[in-house]
């Protein structure tokens, strides 16, 4: 049944240097009229055939219908079809697509009940989205005013927690540990001490930073999990720049570290300003979530009054309790043979 394809690209007298694509269709074609003179016979009520094959009739594809379609695609994706060869490429996608499309027509798979279903589906799901866009999305209005009352009735979401900064030495071996804070104490730098100790891949948990050996950076009371209470109390309460005197041991999920420490920076508690572009992102966000929340709720609601909806959850039968499995039975012994 497939007789030919016959591709005119690049096969005009003129052969014209194809534009790079613009979302404009009709300014493309207004600033280049060659399209329309080089050829009489190439150009159809419809547009400039471009591509053309037989199957069950005459099927053509024209230049607009090309870049009209490539102009729908992503951006990242029409910078793949801006050249002539690209051009090219995409109109040969364009004609097998359409080849494989009537094969499928040929196999009445326009007609299979599932592919229907699914496409039935999808228009409903368009629909939904589309009356949503309109009586919702369309409907948000957001202003300052609401992003300032929201940031001031929740101040407490954005406050910064005190923090500190330490030069860490975390082992899990509670002997290497004492032996480590004996050189501390009788003079060996801890900054010293701590890239000795990650050079040996010893350093775990706070502090096993290959880049900054010992730095944990700045981190809060929350920071670590529970078990750690008295590394943190004794990290927040240090003098900063004084070496803790002893090791401290800790215990999360049943393993014990032994931890010691310089504290080399703190900061207090900070209220963050609404003007700080986090903060201000992450108000908008929410008062953009709540209001329009709060208008799908009321347009639900007035689609439910219009309809006078009706629920009979007494209709609805009760989940049936699953069964337990059989209890598992010993094995009988087997009779010894005689």
């Amino acid at each position: 049944m497939f007789k030919r394809i016959a591709l005119f690209m690049g096969k005009m007298d003129c052969k014209p240097r194809l534009p790079v694509i613009s979302l404009l269709l009709l300014g493309i074609l207004a600033t280049h009229p060659v399209f329309y003179s080089c050829s009489d016979k190439a150009i159809g009520a419809d547009g400039t055939v471009i591509a053309e094959f037989e199957w069950n009739g005459k099927h053509h594809i024209t230049l607009e219908e090309m870049l009209q379609e490539i102009s729908e695609l992503p951006e990242y994706k029409q910078r793949q079809y801006q050249d002539k060869s690209g051009l090219e490429t995409y109109m040969l996608l364009m004609a097998e697509s359409r080849l494989i499309l009537n094969l499928a027509r040929d196999q009445k798979l326009n007609e299979d009940a599932e592919i229907l279903k699914k496409v039935q589906d999808y228009l409903h799901e368009l629909m939904v989205k589309k009356i949503t866009t309109q009586e919702v999305d369309d409907k948000l209005v957001l202003t300052e005013d609401d992003y300032l009352a929201h940031y001031e009735a929740n101040k407490a979401d954005y406050v910064r927690p005190a923090q500190v900064r330490l030069l860490c030495i975390t082992l899990i071996d509670e002997e290497r540990a004492d032996e480590v804070s004996a050189e501390i104490k009788a003079g060996k730098d801890i900054t010293e001490v701590a890239q000795e100790l990650s050079d040996r891949g010893e350093l775990v948990g706070p502090g096993a930073n290959a880049s900054s050996p010992g730095d944990t950076d700045y981190f809060g009371r929350d920071a670590y999990p529970p078990g750690t209470e008295p590394f943190l109390d004794a990290a927040f309460a240090a003098e900063i720049g004084k070496v803790h005197d002893d090791v401290i041991e800790v215990e999360v999920q049943g393993q014990k570290y032994y931890m010691m420490f310089r504290k080399d920076e703190a900061r207090d508690e900070y209220q963050k300003p609404f003007e700080d572009e986090d903060v201000r992102k992450s108000v908008e966000r929410k008062v953009e979530r709540e209001k329009r929340d709060a208008l799908m709720v009321a347009w639900v609601k007035q689609l439910r009054e219009r309809a006078e909806v009706k629920t009979y959850i007494d209709r609805i039968p009760e989940a049936e309790p699953e069964a337990e499995p059989p209890a598992e039975t010993e094995p009988e012994a087997a009779e010894p043979e005689e």
